[in-house]
């Protein structure tokens, strides 16, 4: 089940790694910020990671000690 928690995590959290490049993209300028495309990848793809793992993990947590 881990397996397809993680899975499910990825698509999940997935989408919003293309949100994430965007709102780098047109509101960092807002507060005079510039990070390049590579730049904006780079940290939508830690923040991403992170999520995943934060997302199965607490999945995994819930299931396990039955929580709702």
């Amino acid at each position: 089940e881990m397996k397809r928690d993680l899975v499910h995590s990825i698509i999940d959290v997935g989408s919003g790694f293309l949100i994430a490049i965007l709102i780098q993209m047109y509101i960092f300028p807002m507060f005079g910020l510039y990070p390049d495309i590579y730049d904006s990848i780079g940290i939508a793809l830690i923040f991403t990671v992170i999520s995943v793992i934060r997302s199965a993990s607490w999945r995994w947590i819930f299931r396990n000690l039955n929580i709702f």
